[in-house]
């Protein structure tokens, strides 16, 4: 594997200023509209089931299911790496949620325990990540709509971590009490947000018999010598 630090770091580069900018704060609220959402129902005692860490764990476990059916379709159909990592990514994220899960073998109770196997193969995926690196840009290069949105993706999930280990103690009102609701329901808005994102490569990233057809009809169009009346 040809690793080329410069490529690297002239995409991270290119991404960010591609990005961050004031039009696309936008991206800023999955991660925002789950915290507003938890006051909200904590102030007016309403539907409070909702903000539940029980029911938002089987949620997320319904929603992570959805999202690699839908990334592993589209990886199979369309074999573009920036699908493929994704799908990878999602089967993770489906372990991860087994967590704490317990189930009964020959009448015998067995917990499921994965959080500590997740984070060595997060790792790896960001080690797999920064070697594909050249791959995964040619694909989100091609949409900027895709960059934008996939920082949206990740943004939520680093502020649910953020929150999770307590970063926020004494910045928000009542973290300590409305902190389990708040990261599960901000965790649960990245996982909306996540099926969003890829229901939107369905659309955009083309499948590769698509493609092959696209590249065929511009090799005919190329070599095709105009003919002048």
């Amino acid at each position: 594997m040809n690793f080329n630090f410069r490529s690297l770091k002239s995409e991270v580069g290119a991404y960010f200023k591609q990005v961050f900018k004031l039009k696309n704060s936008w991206m800023l609220l999955p991660g925002l509209v789950p915290i507003l959402l938890v006051y909200t129902l904590h102030h007016a005692n309403v539907y409070t089931w909702i903000m539940q860490e029980r029911f938002l764990d089987s949620l997320a476990l319904w929603l992570v299911s959805t999202l690699l059916l839908i990334l592993t379709i589209k990886a199979f159909v369309s074999k573009n790496p920036l699908m493929i990592y994704l799908a990878v990514l999602a089967l993770i994220f489906c372990v991860r949620e087994l967590d704490d899960t317990v189930y009964t073998f020959m009448e015998i109770p067995h917990e499921i325990k994965t959080k500590r196997t997740v984070r060595f193969v997060l790792f790896g995926m960001v080690l797999w990540g920064i070697g594909w690196h050249g791959k995964l840009f040619a694909t989100l290069n091609r949409f900027i709509t895709l960059k934008i949105t996939l920082f949206g993706v990740l943004w939520s999930y680093v502020l649910s971590q953020l929150i999770s280990r307590r970063a926020f103690r004494g910045v928000l009102p009542y973290e300590s009490l409305l902190n389990g609701s708040l990261e599960e329901m901000t965790e649960t808005f990245a996982h909306l947000f996540f099926i969003i994102f890829a229901l939107f490569c369905c659309y955009v990233i083309p499948n590769r018999k698509q493609a092959g057809v696209l590249k065929s009809d511009q090799d005919i169009e190329s070599s095709t010598p105009d003919i002048k009346a």
